[in-house]
Parts: structure tokens; sequence; C-alpha cells
């Protein structure tokens, strides 16, 4: 071939073979290796399997009594009812279809206090469980905790420095945690892991690492909570090394996101040890997440962050789980006064103070936030065609490699 066409053939070849790269949908995003050891702390109970009654009591525990004792003698149907007074134990619930219920007195309810010297105030694994009407305080490890159970309802519980986490479902199916207020956990106050088909609907949380966090679990809906002076307010996170691999179809829905700048007390090596100060929302590595009409304001990092399990774990090489956010939607959402005063936590990972930050990571997330400052500066939205879409990101991964 003449020097002269070949001059001109090698660029004109460059071109379509860019031109290809970015026409081609990106590949599947899976594992790309195996899980490392991680130790399971989660306590557990091995459930006894007896047949509800047909003609189920109420068991009233007084002041001065044990509860565990009520929780004992109570069989699949029965109610505990814990009247005012102050419980210095840790009970666990074996059994299917048990509602441990405090006897309100007016605003007061019953206090179960771990003094702490006790790991955990409540550990549960029957079917069908119930909690309500407690103030839990005081515990090592976990306020209330629900391992395995098919059915559970927490509901106007106030957990008070009970460690690690306050409500704690995991392993858990069909979880509704309502109407409670958590303070002080080291890790997140109300939590949902590993678990399938949840609502967290009018619960407040104030002063802990994390509000209010979506880990490893789908189909869950938080709606109207009040997440205030935490690390971060809400997360939605897929993590390595856990049982199940994958979080997808949640929603995110008018919650008030508020003023979370709190400095972050999580336990060294813990994953939210990471979690920068002033991050309303954190989006890690999920799939087809909705976000919208949320009140976000106030929060000194960012208002919301979508990104990739790469970016929040830039030591690890290989992967047990995908880390890409696909198909998420953020759209609609109040945001004010927010990434006003980066933390330096936040500086760590590179992006400027914005409202919104995105990676560049994942496939058809859009975003729909007239007005909202944003890192890059463009955002795809529901307009874009996914051949631009998936362009664009192509485009983004190269930037990011060379940065």
């Amino acid at each position: 071939m003449p020097t002269r066409k070949l001059v001109l053939f090698v660029p004109v070849l460059l071109i379509l073979l860019c031109l290809i790269y970015l026409v081609l949908p990106a590949g599947p995003d899976g594992p790309t290796g195996n899980a490392n050891a991680r130790e399971d702390r989660t306590p557990t109970c091995a459930v006894e399997n007896q047949p509800v009654v047909t003609d189920p009591k109420t068991i009233t525990v007084n002041a001065g009594e044990k509860i565990q004792a009520a929780i004992d003698r109570a069989r699949p149907g029965d109610t505990v009812l814990i009247m005012p007074g102050t419980y210095n134990e840790g009970v666990v619930v074996k059994r299917n279809n048990i509602t441990l219920r405090g006897q309100m007195e007016g605003t007061t309810r019953p206090i179960l206090d771990g003094q702490k010297q006790i790991g955990n105030g409540v550990i549960a694994c029957g079917d069908n469980f119930t909690v309500e009407n407690l103030h839990v305080k005081n515990y090592q490890a976990n306020g209330v905790l629900t391992n395995g159970p098919d059915g559970v309802v927490m509901r106007n519980i106030f957990a008070q420095d009970t460690g690690e986490y306050g409500l704690f479902p995991v392993h858990s199916k069909n979880v509704l945690l309502e109407n409670n207020v958590v303070t002080g956990s080291s890790d997140a106050a109300l939590y949902v892991g590993q678990s399938d088909g949840v609502i967290m609907r009018n619960n407040e949380a104030y002063g802990n690492v994390t509000g209010l966090e979506i880990e490893n679990t789908s189909n869950a809906l938080a709606e109207n909570n009040y997440l205030y002076n935490n690390t971060a307010g809400l997360l939605v996170f897929v993590l390595p090394d856990l049982a199940r691999k994958e979080t997808s179809n949640n929603i995110v829905r008018h919650n008030r996101i508020i003023g979370n700048n709190h400095e972050n007390f999580g336990k060294p090596g813990n994953t939210v040890s990471r979690v920068p100060p002033g991050v309303g929302i954190i989006v890690l590595g999920p799939d087809a997440t909705e976000i919208t009409g949320n009140e976000i304001r106030d929060n000194r990092s960012a208002a919301l962050a979508l990104v990739s399990l790469k970016t929040f774990f830039p030591e690890r090489a290989t992967f047990d789980v995908g880390t890409e956010p696909e198909n998420n939607r953020i759209y609609n959402n109040s945001l004010a006064h927010n990434a006003y005063d980066a933390h330096p936590a936040a500086k760590k990972f590179g992006f400027p103070a914005v409202d919104i930050i995105w990676d560049g990571s994942g496939a058809n997330n859009t975003f729909e936030q007239k007005g909202a400052t944003s890192f890059p500066p463009m955002l795809p939205d529901s307009t874009w065609s996914p051949l631009v879409s998936n362009a664009y990101v192509k485009v983004l991964g190269v930037l990011r490699r060379f940065s």
C-alpha cells in the first residue's frame, strides 16, 4: 500500500474503531471474583416450631418481673404485654406468631435498659413477629434484631444508644418499620439487610452514622422518614461478601433528609466508617432505584451521590457482586443549600462540591433535577437515547482512566 494511502487509512480505521466502541453496548455487570472471607457476627436463634393456638392469650409482665420468662411461656399467637417500668435484660423470641407489646402510659413506654452490659435488646427469629411501644437503650450491639423471619413489624420504638444498629431486620421478608425514633447508632439507625419486601415509613433518625440503610435488599420502600444530624442521611448499597448478591427495585420517596453533617463515629474497619459526613443520599451500586419527591437540604458535602463500588473501594481488585449502578432514576427532588462546605473526607474521593455527584458508572441511569449543580456538569436524562447515554458513559470512563 502506498505510503500516502496508509497515512490516510490508519486514522480512518482508528475513528471507525472508536465509533464501534461507543456504539456497542456495555457488557453485563457481574461478579469478577469470589467473596472474601467475612465474619458474620449477626446473632441467630433456632425457631421452635409449634402450632398456632386457636385461643390466643395475653401474658402480662409487671415491673420487677422478667420479660423472658413470659416469652418462654407464650405460645404461637399469644401477646406478651409489658407494663410500664424498667427491665434490665435482653430477650430472645424463638416461636412464630408472637407479639411483644409495651403498655403505653401517655407517651411513656416501658424501658429495656441494657446498662451497656448486654449485647442485644431483642432478638427474634420466628415468623410473624411484632414488637411495639418500647424504649430500648444502652445495649452494646443492637437494639431490636430479627434474623430470618417472614413477617416482621417494628412499630413505635425509641431506640437510644444501642450499639451499632437501632432496628436491624436481616435475612427477613415482608418487613414493616414505622413510627420509630432512633439515635446514637454507630452504624445505621434503621437498617434492613439481605431482605425482600420492606416498608420503612414515618420514622425519625438523628445523631447516628447513617439514618436509614437499605443493603443487599430488594423491593423496599422508604417513605416519609425524617433523617437529620446523621453523618449521612440515607444509603442504598449493594456490598460484596454477603450471602445475598443484589440490591434492586427499591423506592426512596417523600423523605426529609436535612443537615446530615455529623462527624463519622463508625467503628474503624466497618463499611460505614468510610462514609463522608455531609451527604444526604448515597447510592452505591444498586439497580433500579427510584428516588423522587424527597426534601434534601443543608447537607454540607452533597445532596446525592451515585457511584460504583469501584469508586468506594478503590483498593479492591475483584468483587463477588455486580459493581455498577444500573437503571436508577433520580427526579423531582427538592434540593436546597447542599454542598456548601465539603467535608475533608468527601474531598478525598476527588469530586467537587456539587448537589449531585455521579462517577459516570453504570448504564441507563437518569437524572431530572432542574437547577441542580452536578459532576459531571451534564447528566443523562430520560430524553437521551440508549445509544447516546451508552456513548456518554464510555467517554466518561475513558476520561476517568486518564484523569
